[in-house]
């Protein structure tokens, strides 16, 4: 992972706070977290506390465990679930109107279809 050195407070942020709420909503100490996990708790209580930064292959285990993509840590474009997703989608039904919305929302979805597939490709 390799973490520009501008980008690393931000991205440990996000590890710190993507990890704790995840462990929380989990109901798992450090403790346990690093039973499960085979993480050692005192380096998740360092990553909780924005002290250490994680190895892919951690945060590969962590992710694991907790049932997210590794990448759901460090990106602030993944969601930990679709849950949050659904909720756009139920607001977008709420704002589309008229045809034209409803057409220029399709267009947004083919123009990301088209770049992830084309991502995919490469």
């Amino acid at each position: 992972m390799g973490y520009g050195m501008n980008r690393l407070p931000q991205i440990l942020k996000m590890i710190k706070e993507r990890l704790k709420k995840l462990r929380l909503q989990n109901n798992l100490t450090q403790i346990t977290l690093g039973k499960i996990s085979g993480v050692s708790n005192v380096q998740i209580g360092r990553y909780e506390n924005g002290l250490s930064k994680p190895r892919p292959e951690t945060l590969a285990k962590l992710a694991k465990v907790l049932g997210v993509d590794p990448g759901y840590f460090t990106d602030e474009n993944k969601f930990e679930d679709n849950t949050h997703l659904e909720e756009h989608i139920e607001r977008l039904k709420q704002v589309i109107k008229t045809d034209d919305d409803q057409r220029t929302l399709i267009a947004l979805i083919d123009v990301l279809y088209h770049k992830n597939r084309a991502k995919s490709l490469c």
